[in-house]
């Protein structure tokens, strides 16, 4: 009887009516940027605090059906599957009452997922920032999954929202903002795991391309260990070769007077580099975006095609940004007209060296690039792109 009831009262129309989201929360920086953009938007979005680990228990359970039933929302959204179980029994509540789930994933799915195909419910629409994962998104049974970039939040990452003060107190010729990588690769795992992603690295090339060559077969090697602990090795893996390239990156650029802002490993990792406090994501990066003549990029590992979240909001910030030629990159942007690209780390000094001597091409650069961000690229574009292939899917 009680069951009945609940089917009833979630049988209400979608997409009806003005947007409602239900955002799980689980403290993941990009929740902030999907609720304050929905609220941009005009939408209403609820955010239900949940924990990053699979949470299909009575607690959470209650919660999540009293939110559904009190907000009635078009769809529920959570950040690359945060908050769902390895067995699929929370999506699998959700699909039982026809509640269509919006699962964005803005790290490679494949690590975070491995085995766990169980949340591939006819009501799970996964969205994918690396367009390189939708056939493997699709072989794990997930429907049409969408490629979905990231986007920079007007709120924090444009020119009014800089802080001057901060501007001038964090302004530098050439500068880095990132952590170095140290702790996912070498002390945030059991040491079994980091020695069998050692073991794997020795057999397998690990780099952004082996994701889309092989990589998952050669996690088969490791057949003596169940399988969400082989995604973990990968994980590792996939960090050990970020911080790899992260160190190549912060020597070339070093005698150019690289300044890196970021974690205290960046010691160990580069002896001598130029080091300062982390800034942390929101006004302050924005100021140090700005304030920066040039701000180099690079890009993690695991990420073959995709970009990452600097990309967006150095220019955004109105700041001149020098990355790597992300395939997203060349794809969106045009190197030299609203971004420049370095395709190896020798072109990555020779244009750091010459974008330093030309301030006019900087700000032009910068100029197109805020005009590029801020027309297509913010994260009100991507939510309105994700409610248009809800509602033709689901409403």
């Amino acid at each position: 009887m009680r069951d009945e009831l609940l089917k009833n009262a979630l049988k209400y129309p979608r997409f009806a009516g003005p947007p409602k989201i239900l955002v799980l929360d689980t403290g993941y920086f990009v929740v902030r940027d999907v609720l304050e953009a929905a609220a941009d938007l005009g939408w209403e979005a609820v955010a239900l605090r949940t924990k990053a680990e699979g949470m299909a228990k009575g607690g959470f359970v209650a919660d999540l059906l009293k939110a559904l039933v009190l907000h009635r929302p078009d769809f529920v959204l959570t950040m690359n599957h945060l908050g769902f179980d390895e067995k699929g029994l929370l999506a699998g509540l959700l699909g039982r009452y026809e509640v269509p789930l919006a699962s964005w994933f803005v790290d490679h799915p494949m690590p975070i997922l491995g085995g766990a195909n169980a949340n591939a419910t006819p009501y799970c629409q996964v969205f994918c920032f690396e367009r390189t994962a939708l056939p493997w998104l699709e072989r794990q049974g997930y429907t049409a999954p969408a490629y979905l970039p990231t986007g920079s939040n007007r709120r924090h990452f444009h020119p009014s929202a800089v802080d001057h003060a901060a501007c001038r107190e964090l302004r530098w010729p050439l500068t880095f903002a990132g952590n170095s990588w140290w702790l996912k690769a070498r002390e945030g795992s059991p040491s079994w795991v980091r020695k069998l992603a050692r073991d794997f690295r020795c057999r397998f090339e690990v780099n952004r391309h082996a994701l889309t060559n092989g990589f998952e077969d050669h996690l088969t090697e490791f057949s003596s260990i169940p399988d969400r602990s082989r995604y973990a090795v990968a994980q590792v893996a996939l960090a050990e070769a970020s911080m790899l390239t992260r160190k190549r990156f912060a020597k070339a650029l070093m005698p150019e007077g690289l300044r890196v802002f970021g974690d205290e490993h960046w010691r160990r990792l580069v002896p001598g580099v130029d080091l300062r406090r982390f800034v942390s994501y929101g006004g302050m990066l924005s100021a140090l975006f700005a304030g920066s003549a040039v701000n180099a990029n690079v890009t993690a590992e695991q990420m073959p095609s995709a970009v990452n979240q600097r990309v967006w909001d150095v220019p955004a910030s109105g700041g001149f940004l020098l990355t790597d030629a992300q395939g997203d990159v060349l794809e969106l942007f045009e190197d030299g007209v609203d971004v420049a690209v370095y395709r190896d780390f020798t072109e990555l000094t020779d244009k750091a060296r010459h974008y330093l001597k030309h301030p006019a091409e900087r700000e032009a650069i910068a100029g197109a690039g805020f005009e590029k961000v801020d027309r297509e690229h913010r994260v009100t574009h991507r939510l309105e792109r994700m409610r248009e292939v809800m509602r033709q899917r689901f409403a």
